[in-house]
């Protein structure tokens, strides 16, 4: 498990890192407003693949050890199909403010992703970490090769380039996974058994629960973004999603350690054993975490104009008033990595629906009066709540007390010991 947490860590920290470039080259050559555009194009995919997700999202992870490779694939993508074309129409009808030409792209590319997703999640639940990572990494890997060439090389300054990124990157990991999967596609003919029942009870079951959450969160996490472009304009929105995608970016960390977690526990059936490995990877996470999060809001502004433009200096500030909530939240992925595999989605959700409250009180309070200030302090809230109260239910339920979350000086020696080991042992491999 060890290795494979690591092995994902550095596939997201590349991840990470081409998606820093990618948003440099679209703020350098777009400026905020077409930051804002890419910003919210991203956004409404997520929008849509979230609804998406209620058939080809999380649960696969938790249902492919259960249930033939076939009906969940078969299910998944139909449902992907329909769902992207019932988005599509809703944001063209009901969002005018995204240009209308972008919406039939929005809704292919949502589509496309979802396939790419699906065979990620197939990879992820039989716990072929290593490859799903791989297919990952492939999406900005292509989409910034594409963004040099369109914008550094050819000198463009649309959005379209963009676009063109997201069905090269897309498209290319949906066939990758097809070939990682070859051997379960090759063995589709094979599957007579047209039940589809009992797959698509579970797929709707544990997917509505888990997806709900999504939904929920995806408000949490975005709604500011159309707030703003409603109330401010689309440069501000440029600037602040800039500086929430930056903080995000610490949770790679959760992200990386989570996805790991939610695989054990999926597969395993010791109640004990996913509570006391949730705590350890909890402890490990919040350290590194808070780290990352100092070395981040210690930037000064000039780092910010220098790297993205002088448009985005706010960025600074925007960051530290994140920090705090972003730290938080750290805690909330990784506890809600355990609910979900251990099925109890319903707690995710009840989680993001209290972040919510705070997002809608706060947002359409502070935003029209304080702009991306009132967005940040809105964000940092709502992140906070979500993670207070899956903690607390956390505590409850496993007897554990807040001190044991702090990690003791013995657990670091250990922790040390164990990469040290792994790093000799991949030394001894490679001669």
């Amino acid at each position: 498990m060890f290795k494979k947490i690591l092995n994902t860590f550095g596939t997201k920290i590349l991840a990470a890192a081409l998606n820093l470039l990618i948003a440099i080259i679209i703020s350098q050559t777009l400026g905020d407003t077409g930051s804002g555009t890419q910003s919210l194009v991203l956004t409404s995919i997520t929008f849509i693949l979230i609804f998406s997700e209620i058939v080809c999202g999380a649960s696969i992870v938790y249902l492919a050890p259960r249930h033939s490779f076939k009906k969940i694939l078969v299910a998944s993508v139909l449902w992907s199909g329909l769902i992207a074309l019932v988005m599509g129409f809703c944001i063209r009808l009901f969002y005018p403010k995204l240009d209308q030409d972008l919406v039939l792209h929005v809704a292919i590319l949502s589509f496309i992703s979802s396939l790419s997703n699906i065979n990620f999640r197939l990879l992820v639940g039989k716990e072929e970490i290593q490859k799903a990572n791989y297919n990952t990494l492939l999406q900005p890997v292509l989409l910034t090769l594409t963004l040099v060439v369109y914008y550094i090389i050819l000198k463009h300054t649309d959005i379209y380039g963009y676009i063109i990124g997201l069905y090269a990157a897309y498209g290319s990991t949906s066939l990758l996974g097809v070939w990682m999967l070859r051997k379960d596609y090759a063995n589709l003919r094979h599957d007579k058994d047209k039940h589809y029942g009992p797959v698509l009870k579970d797929l709707f079951k544990y997917g509505f629960l888990n997806q709900t959450g999504h939904f929920v969160q995806f408000f949490n996490l975005r709604l500011s973004y159309y707030l703003l472009d409603s109330y401010i304009g689309r440069g501000q929105v440029g600037v602040f999603s800039r500086s929430v995608s930056l903080a995000e970016a610490i949770w790679i960390i959760s992200n990386s350690i989570a996805l790991v977690q939610y695989a054990r526990i999926a597969n395993a059936n010791d109640r004990a054993y996913s509570q006391k490995l949730t705590l350890d990877l909890s402890k490990i996470c919040l350290v590194i975490s808070a780290l990352a999060v100092i070395v981040l809001a210690l930037l000064p502004p000039q780092v910010y104009t220098f790297v993205f433009g002088p448009e985005f200096g706010e960025m600074a500030g925007i960051i530290r008033i994140l920090a705090p909530g972003v730290l938080f939240y750290c805690i909330f992925l990784i506890l809600g990595h355990y609910y979900s595999g251990t099925g109890r989605y319903q707690m995710n959700t009840f989680a993001a629906l209290c972040g919510l409250a705070a997002t809608c009180i706060l947002g359409f309070t502070l935003i029209p009066r304080y702009d991306v200030t009132g967005a940040a302090i809105t964000s940092a809230v709502s992140y906070t709540v979500n993670a207070i109260f899956l903690f607390v239910f956390f505590l409850k339920e496993s007897q554990f007390k807040g001190r044991d979350f702090i990690l003791r000086k013995s657990e670091v020696q250990n922790y040390i010991a164990e990469l040290k080991q792994h790093f000799l042992k991949q030394n001894k491999n490679n001669e």
